[in-house]
């Protein structure tokens, strides 16, 4: 779940020092957190001048129909097409603080030049902040959630602590899970691995039927209880894993198909089937 960009914002009572203090106790860098608050107030500037160019855009469609309607014949003859269309230097500099009455004092024809160089000027905002979006977006994909004040603070996984145990502790588990596939014969690693690589591995005899067993056992249950079965595609579009992946690390978390000409399609770990 990607945080909201709010908690990146000090005036809408967001807390960024919080989310950098999560970043240090995941042993991640905290350069983030400061790229994604400056990228965000660059997109925030732009996008206040972009609603300014829209709302001068209106005014000026606004103007220059009310001259129009006014029909007045004098000031029409006198603004005639060869008429300069060229729009003042100080209106140039302050474009963005333009009003009514500057645009009212000038012609349709230099309103009309206004108006296209105000469009011109929204199309380069606007791109500019698709551009910012997506390095924003990128970056904040990559901060974790905010670590609950009870997680013990460690570089090491062995420091985790124990919150809650169940049942006999004492009781000590002779063959582990890989030595009972092991000993019925029901898994090969080796040819796995040289087949698909590192997480590969083969199911034999009585394990394929074990695992047919418990996956039929788990749909009868839950149909049972209502729910709806649906056998999921085994691909996914790189912009939807985005949104519970971080794909900077997809070459070690998931699997990858590469095509030449099509977009490359990310294989759903684990994928078998999905409930709904």
């Amino acid at each position: 779940m990607v945080l909201d960009i709010d908690l990146f914002r000090e005036e809408k009572g967001g807390d960024p020092e919080l989310v950098r203090d999560s970043q240090r106790k995941r042993y991640k860098d905290v350069k983030l957190v400061d790229d994604v608050i400056d990228y965000d107030q660059r997109w925030r500037r732009d996008r206040f001048s972009t609603d300014n160019f829209n709302r001068l855009i209106n005014l000026c469609s606004k103007v220059i129909g009310e001259k129009m309607k006014a029909r007045c014949i004098i000031y029409l003859k006198k603004e005639s097409v060869a008429d300069d269309n060229t729009v003042p230097i100080d209106y140039m500099e302050r474009l963005e603080a333009l009003c009514a009455d500057d645009i009212k004092g000038l012609k349709i024809s230099q309103i009309k030049k206004l108006k296209n160089t105000i469009d011109q000027k929204l199309v380069e905002k606007r791109r500019e902040m698709e551009k910012l979006e997506a390095k924003r977006h990128q970056r904040l994909i990559q901060i974790g959630n905010i670590i609950h004040p009870t997680v013990p603070v460690s570089d090491n996984e062995d420091n985790n602590r124990v919150e809650k145990t169940f049942g006999d502790i004492k009781t000590k588990k002779k063959y582990s899970h890989i030595d009972l596939c092991m000993m019925i014969d029901g898994f090969d690693g080796d040819r796995g691995t040289s087949v698909a690589g590192g997480r590969g591995y083969f199911l034999k005899g009585p394990l394929v039927f074990l695992e047919q067993a418990v996956i039929n056992f788990a749909l009868q249950m839950l149909h049972c209880k209502g729910f709806i079965a649906l056998y999921t595609p085994f691909f996914m579009r790189k912009e939807v894993m985005q949104e519970v992946a971080q794909l900077n690390q997809f070459d070690q978390e998931l699997y990858k198909v590469s095509f030449k000409i099509i977009a490359m399609p990310l294989l759903i770990s684990n994928s078998f089937v999905f409930f709904q």
